[in-house]
C-alpha cells in the first residue's frame, strides 16, 4: 500500500470526491465541475503520497463556456449546495495537513468551487439573478479554482 497510515484520510477523501458532482444546469458548465474534481481527486492523491506539486499536467482548456447550451438540462440546488457542503469539508481536511505545501493550493481550490456552488444555489433562488448570470459565475469560479491547482503544477 502506498503512503502512511496517515494518508488514509485523504484517501477517503479522494474517494467520496471521486463520485461527486451535481446537475448544474448546462452540460458545459457540468463537464467543467467534474474536470476539477477529477484534477482535485488526483491532487489529493498526491498528497496522500507526500508529493509537494501535482504529477498530473494541467489539462488543455474545455470548449467556450460562454457558447449558448441548447435544451433546459436540469439544476439541482439541493445537489449543489451538498457538493458544496463536501468541498468545505474537504477543504478543512486537507488545509490541516501538516507540512504539505501543495495543501495550500488543493484547499483553496475546494472552498473556490464550494463558494461557486454555495452562490449557484442562492442565485437561482432570487428573482433578480438571471440563470445565465448565476451560471457564468459559477463558471468565473471553476476558473479561479483551477488557476489554484493550474499554481501547484511544475512547469513543463
Amino acid at each position: 500500500m502506498f503512503g502512511t497510515p496517515s494518508s488514509l484520510p485523504l484517501l477517503g477523501l479522494a474517494e467520496e470526491l471521486s463520485g461527486g458532482g451535481a446537475p448544474v444546469g448546462d452540460p458545459v458548465t457540468q463537464e467543467r465541475v467534474r474536470v476539477l474534481l477529477d484534477r482535485v481527486v488526483d491532487a489529493i492523491v498526491d498528497l496522500s503520497l507526500g508529493r509537494v506539486t501535482l504529477t498530473r499536467p494541467v489539462p488543455p482548456r474545455p470548449p467556450d463556456a460562454d457558447l449558448p447550451v441548447e435544451g433546459g438540462d436540469h439544476l439541482d440546488p439541493a445537489a449543489c449546495s451538498a457538493l458544496a457542503a463536501r468541498c468545505h469539508r474537504a477543504a478543512a481536511l486537507v488545509g490541516a495537513q501538516p507540512d504539505q505545501p501543495l495543501a495550500a493550493a488543493v484547499a483553496a481550490c475546494l472552498s473556490a468551487l464550494a463558494d461557486g456552488l454555495q452562490r449557484l444555489t442562492q442565485d437561482v433562488n432570487d428573482p433578480r439573478v438571471p440563470l445565465p448570470e448565476a451560471r457564468q459565475q459559477l463558471r468565473r469560479s471553476l476558473s479561479r479554482a483551477g488557476a489554484l491547482l493550474d499554481s501547484a503544477t511544475p512547469l513543463q
